[in-house]
């Protein structure tokens, strides 16, 4: 599926820029905070960037590693908070680093050598960042035996044998365990950054016992007891982000072969509920709503974001710049001018024929591009179908920019009408019908009337069949 072909908020590349411009190794050292870091054994990376978090998480600088060593030094008004510093472009891997403001170096070591997983950065400089990572460390180690617990009592037979009782003892005083660790974790490190993150990183244990199904459900239902989602402060750290994509992945799980139907009701009802939850700030609920936006503008789930748009428009019209304030303007256009009985946009096709000088029961429209591979998932079902629906003339309008490609592309699917202008995301069918992802599908009726506008082919067999 293509995603949404949005542009980086204006905002947010000029905070990157201003960033960039203070994170310096020039800055005076009275002026400054300074982290060093050293990647031993390091035999593939060349630099470090440095992400910052708000709406998802931003790079706000980029240096070199030489020697298996970088310095970055930093103003001491930088923002407080937690700090990215991936050193792997396409693995994914990083250390989390806390700027606290109070300490003035922050100097880490981790070794290459180990697995991504225990490559844990030892601190030489940075007492809070030090507690933080050995409390990650006692923490996933306790999770570990806890784990193993629970396995043994899941894999049990006899479930009234002694062992079952001791096993479930021994689980329960390892969750207590677990527990207190926290607690004192937080009474020693008050009014911490790691004690925010800490805190807010609540675990939940279930029944390890009940169907996997029931665990899930129960860990949605209880996720957000015990998270403060009302702290602006945490914006600038990845828990509010890792939180909201946590919670929403509950129904992108395909174990749990939730319909596209029931998915995005799925989708709406936790969108609410995370609006509710982050509702008590400005800053979050804010930071909340944009965030969803993002979020399902990049998955290509118009239908949600539409909901969200329309259900929390007059908030989103408080917190837009001028680029999102004309995104989101388009976008509400569109929902108006998109909505089932609308009368659909003509389309010229390249051999002066037009869309409304077609006669048929039903029109389906494709938007479809050979680069985009759901769509090649795709058109085979949809050749199929027209062979054997003949009474709905269906559409394929290309966003190929290769004539060459499209040409390829669309001998294998002899049953649809095809046309391209060879203009992309410019096209005029694709602004006039106000396309955002691939593929996407309009059905209309006999007088080109919309009767609904889909994101799955699935979607279209099943509003025939009704």
């Amino acid at each position: 599926m293509e995603h949404y072909n949005h542009k980086k908020k204006t905002k947010l590349k000029f905070l990157a820029a201003s960033l960039l411009l203070l994170l310096s190794a020039t800055t005076f050292a009275q002026d400054s905070i300074v982290i060093q870091g050293e990647l031993k054994n390091n035999s593939r990376f060349a630099k470090v960037v440095v992400n910052k978090f708000g709406i998802g998480s931003f790079a706000i600088g980029a240096f070199s590693i030489e020697n298996n060593k970088f310095t970055i030094t930093v103003p001491t008004n930088i923002e407080r908070g937690v700090y990215r510093l991936q050193y792997s472009q396409t693995e994914n891997e990083y250390i989390d680093v806390i700027i606290n403001g109070k300490e003035k170096k922050v100097a880490f070591s981790v070794d290459l050598l180990n697995e991504p997983e225990k490559r844990i950065p030892i601190f030489t400089q940075s007492q809070e960042n030090q507690n933080w990572y050995d409390y990650q460390n006692q923490s996933q180690l306790q999770l570990q035996k806890i784990g193993a617990l629970q396995q043994a009592l899941t894999l049990y037979p006899n479930t009234i044998d002694k062992i079952v009782a001791q096993l479930q003892k021994a689980t329960t005083q390892e969750q207590q365990n677990y527990y207190k660790q926290e607690i004192t974790f937080l009474k020693n490190n008050t009014n911490t950054w790691a004690a925010s993150m800490v805190k807010n990183k609540p675990v939940y244990f279930t029944n390890p016992r009940d169907d996997w199904r029931i665990q899930n459900r129960n860990k949605i239902d209880n996720y957000w007891n015990t998270i403060d989602t009302n702290n602006p402060q945490l914006i600038n750290s990845p828990l509010y982000t890792e939180h909201i994509l946590e919670y929403l992945k509950y129904y992108m799980n395909p174990e749990m072969h939730f319909e596209e139907e029931e998915m995005n009701a799925g989708f709406k009802k936790s969108v609410d509920t995370i609006m509710q939850k982050f509702s008590a700030n400005e800053e979050t609920k804010k930071f909340a709503l944009q965030y969803l936006q993002l979020g399902f503008k990049e998955l290509g789930n118009e239908k949600v974001l539409q909901y969200i748009d329309e259900k929390y428009q007059v908030l989103a019209a408080q917190c837009q710049d001028e680029t999102d304030k004309a995104a989101f303007d388009k976008r509400m256009a569109g929902y108006a001018a998109m909505k089932e009985g609308a009368q659909a946009p003509n389309i010229t096709f390249s051999n002066a024929t037009s869309l409304y000088n077609i006669q048929s029961e039903q029109t389906l429209v494709v938007f479809w591009a050979s680069w985009c591979p759901h769509c090649m998932e795709e058109l085979p079902k949809v050749n199929a179908w027209a062979k054997e629906n003949p009474n709905t003339k269906v559409i394929a309008i290309s966003l190929d920019e290769d004539q060459t490609a499209y040409e390829t592309a669309i001998k294998q699917y002899p049953n649809l009408y095809h046309n391209t202008d060879l203009k992309k995301w410019k096209g005029n069918a694709v602004n006039d019908y106000f396309i955002y992802g691939t593929p996407t599908f309009m059905l209309l009726d006999k007088d080109k009337k919309i009767v609904g506008k889909y994101t799955s082919f699935a979607e279209i067999e099943k509003t025939k069949n009704n």
